[in-house]
């Protein structure tokens, strides 16, 4: 028996999501404080039941940690940054364990004058679940997801050996391994891609519009206007919260001159988010200047009482944009005249897509051009009505050729996406992922 020197219970405590919208009660939760800790869970079935269930913050919306009678393995303590360094193609690259936040990621980029790729906005996810699982953000200079950056990882597999795949040695394996959602090993380490630090500059706003068809149109010509758009869609209001960002050159600190204003847009968007668009006016500065590792924001944990974010997630081609708007619209208005309610809001990214061969499964896997999110949220996850919003609007998406996300997408069901089985091992896949596989 190999020893285990990290924190394990096995009272059969429920463990929830961040949103509260998901609980488990694993047979075992285990805390590893080192990579043998890893190994050992794993080798040892009698003492870890399968399946092993690695967890990060637990922020997903989906029933991703429900692994009931399993083992919830937590990389929580498994957090350090190792170091900046060159890999053998010469790229400059960060080490970084599997459990480090993504806020404490870019807070140590940004005091040596370096970046990722990719900008962040939950803070609290972790490096691991991010390499081999879904994200979007509206990025400059990048493809707006997180794992096209990672180009070496170290895992623990179904037998408990410590290996290392990269994408300069392992070809089109380490490219399928990123898309496994950690059913193939359990990722303890990382090297991602950093570039010099640079500024971004925003301009915020709202606009309003007379129908939806304006709308979509409204929000393409914002984006052409600027290098990367994010959008807020107030659809059933037919208006946008709009942030137009603009490359502002080298820099890993917000000017002085803009930090006030800095401060005050990232407090009150933290706010909006953390209660789901609800109750908080977020300001709108014209030309604010900002290191955007200053943007990645932390949440505090809710109560159950308290407003909360809870979403939705689509990806669809960006040449169907106008038709989803239409018909996004026609049935939130609807469902509105039925019962009186609409989610708060929609967030809109826009995500380069990279070859196939680089994204071969999932979420921008359909080759090179530009997709868009159009992610519906609440401020209540446990309203009945969001969640029948929830179920049928899954069924329109789909129907406009939508792709889906086991961890960013709930109430899903068997056929409404599929996991390639050979991205899967019987050790680490749990029911909810087990009805996915193809």
């Amino acid at each position: 028996m190999q020893n285990f020197h990290g924190l394990l219970e096995n009272e059969g405590r429920a463990y929830s999501n961040w949103g509260l919208s998901r609980a488990t009660k694993p047979a075992v939760y285990a805390e590893p404080i080192s990579y043998s800790d890893v190994q050992a869970v794993v080798r040892d079935t009698r003492r870890f039941p399968a399946p092993v269930s690695p967890v990060g913050s637990m922020a997903s919306v989906t029933s991703t940690i429900v692994n009931d009678g399993g083992t919830m393995l937590c990389t929580r303590k498994l957090d350090d940054v190792i170091g900046l360094e060159r890999d053998e193609t010469g790229r400059q690259v960060v080490r970084v364990q599997a459990g480090c936040r993504l806020k404490k990621l870019n807070m140590w980029l940004q005091a040596r004058g370096v970046e990722l790729p990719f900008q962040a906005e939950i803070g609290e996810a972790s490096v691991g679940s991010v390499a081999v699982g879904d994200t979007k953000e509206s990025s400059l200079d990048g493809p707006g997801y997180f794992s096209a950056h990672v180009v070496a990882l170290t895992y623990v597999d179904d037998k408990g050996e410590l290996r290392t795949i990269s994408d300069h040695k392992d070809g089109a394996a380490f490219h399928q391994f990123k898309c496994s959602f950690g059913l193939l090993g359990i990722v303890v380490e990382c090297q991602v891609e950093v570039r010099p630090a640079t500024l971004c500059r925003s301009d915020i706003s709202i606009a309003g519009f007379v129908s939806p068809e304006d709308l979509a149109a409204g929000l393409l010509r914002a984006r052409g206007e600027c290098d990367a758009l994010l959008a807020i869609v107030f659809l059933h209001q037919l208006a946008s919260f709009l942030d137009q960002r603009h490359k502002a050159g080298p820099g890993s600190v917000t000017p002085a001159a803009s930090q006030p204003a800095c401060d005050e847009f990232r407090v009150a968007k933290r706010l909006a988010i953390q209660h789901g668009f609800e109750g908080v006016e977020v300001p709108q500065p014209k030309g604010l200047v900002y290191s955007r590792a200053d943007l990645v924001n932390e949440y505090w944990r809710p109560t159950a009482d308290e407003r909360r974010l809870d979403f939705q997630y689509y990806e669809h081609d960006l040449s169907q944009f106008t038709r989803v708007m239409v018909e996004s619209y026609k049935f939130t208005k609807a469902f509105q005249d039925e019962t009186g309610y609409v989610p708060n809001g929609w967030a809109t990214y826009f995500v380069n897509r990279p070859d196939t061969a680089k994204k071969p499964f999932g979420l921008y896997s359909s080759g090179k051009g530009v997709s868009f999110s159009f992610d519906s949220f609440c401020s209540n996850p446990a309203d009945p009505r969001w969640v029948r919003f929830g179920k049928e609007y899954n069924k329109l998406a789909l129907s406009l050729g939508g792709n889906v996300s086991p961890i960013q997408t709930q109430w899903l069901q068997r056929g409404d996406l599929e996991i390639p089985r050979m991205l899967a091992r019987p050790r680490f896949t749990t029911k909810y992922y087990e009805q996915f596989l193809d």
